[in-house]
C-alpha cells in the first residue's frame, strides 16, 4: 500500500494484532524505538488504532532474546495491518520479525539484519578501561557507520557489554565492527554475534 497511505476511520470495529520482533531490546529501547513513534504514526495514518502493550524476552545470562507489542486495529484489518508492518520496516525492524491478526498465521517483515558487538568488561588492562570511556566508543562508532546503521540497544552484564546494531547494509556494519577491536583499545577482545542469522 505504500508507506503512510493514509486510511480512512471505519464504523467502530477493532481488531487485535500481535508483533514479534526479533529485536535485543531493553524495554525503554523497546518503546522509544518502535512502540512509541508506531503509535503516534498509527494516530496519524490509522485514527483509532493504538499500540496497547508489550513485553521482552530474556534470560538473566543472555539479557534480552526478543519482544512482542499488542496494537488494536481500528477499521479494514488487513489494511492496517499492513500499515503496522510498513511502519515498522521504515522503522529498522529485524528481519525474522513477524506481525498477525488474531489467530491468523503471523506474516513474516524485517529489512535489517543484527549485529552485537560484545565488549571485554573484565580481563583488559586497568589502564585501558581506566583511560577510555565506553561512550567515546559508541559515539565513535555511530559517526562512522552514519546512518547505514543504528545502535538500537545495549546491555551491560557481570563481565561483558553487548551492543545491538542494526543495518540493512550487514557486510559494511561488520566490517566495522570487526575492525573496532584495532582500532579502539575497550574493544579488544571484542566479539560479533549475529542476531538475525
Amino acid at each position: 500500500m505504500g508507506i503512510f497511505s493514509k486510511l480512512k476511520p471505519r464504523a467502530a470495529r477493532k481488531s487485535m494484532a500481535s508483533v514479534h520482533l526479533n529485536a535485543r531490546l531493553q524495554p525503554i529501547h523497546r518503546g522509544s524505538v518502535y512502540e512509541d513513534p508506531l503509535d503516534e504514526l498509527l494516530q496519524e495514518h490509522a485514527p483509532g488504532s493504538t499500540v496497547v502493550g508489550g513485553g521482552t524476552s530474556f534470560t538473566p545470562a543472555t539479557g534480552p532474546l526478543s519482544c512482542h507489542t499488542e496494537v488494536e486495529l481500528a477499521g479494514d484489518p488487513a489494511q492496517t495491518l499492513a500499515l503496522v508492518i510498513d511502519i515498522l520496516e521504515h522503522l529498522g525492524a529485524p528481519i525474522g520479525s513477524s506481525a498477525r491478526l488474531g489467530r491468523a498465521a503471523p506474516v513474516a517483515l524485517g529489512t535489517t539484519h543484527g549485529l552485537s558487538l560484545s565488549l571485554d568488561g573484565t580481563s583488559l588492562p586497568d589502564e585501558v578501561y581506566e583511560q577510555n570511556d565506553v561512550n567515546d566508543l559508541i559515539a565513535a562508532l555511530k559517526t562512522e557507520l552514519a546512518d547505514d546503521a543504528q545502535q538500537q540497544s545495549w546491555r551491560e552484564g557481570h563481565e561483558r557489554t553487548n551492543l545491538y546494531f542494526y543495518a540493512r547494509d550487514v557486510d559494511r556494519l561488520r566490517s566495522v565492527l570487526e575492525s573496532a577491536a584495532s582500532r579502539f583499545p575497550l574493544a579488544q577482545k571484542s566479539i560479533i554475534e549475529d542476531l538475525t542469522a
